[in-house]
């Protein structure tokens, strides 16, 4: 069974992955196909400045802007940019050794009653999680499946 089901937040890594068009966006393209109308699927704002120096970087200026405009002119996803979201992203990285854009992506599932999802383990997430539990669930991507993480 898929455990990628229900209200997400999707970090940067997980969307770049999918707009990369990889075997791990291949997980989160299934779960576009299959949206119930009851799951949502959220970002924040900082991961659509991120999508974009990454996918710059790798593709060009013209390529970012295109992916990303077709991105969100799809609608799917509901972009999080409130000043709550930015302060609780901020009270995360205050607390944490985790960078902003995961702050930001907790904070957004945190303030949405959703679940995190990012595309690998990351060494300092799995830190912090050792040394004390969020408040939301995450998702890690993998080859087969994706792997459940409260």
């Amino acid at each position: 069974m898929n455990a990628l089901r229900g209200s997400v937040t999707l970090d940067t890594s997980a969307i770049i992955e999918y707009l990369m068009g990889t075997e791990l966006g291949r997980i989160i393209k299934d779960f576009f196909e299959t949206l119930k109308s009851e799951e949502k699927v959220h970002c924040s704002l900082y991961s659509i400045s991120e999508m974009f120096y990454v996918l710059c970087r790798l593709k060009g200026v013209e390529q970012a802007v295109e992916k990303i405009n077709a991105f969100l002119s799809s609608q799917v996803v509901e972009v999080n940019n409130t000043e709550e979201m930015a302060l609780e992203a901020g009270k995360l990285k205050c607390e944490r050794a985790l960078s902003i854009g995961d702050c930001s992506c907790i904070a957004t599932a945190k303030i949405t009653g959703s679940r995190a999802v990012f595309a690998q383990r990351e060494k300092e997430l799995t830190n912090e999680m050792k040394r004390k539990p969020l408040d939301v669930g995450l998702l890690f991507l993998q080859r087969s499946s994706t792997e459940l993480l409260s």
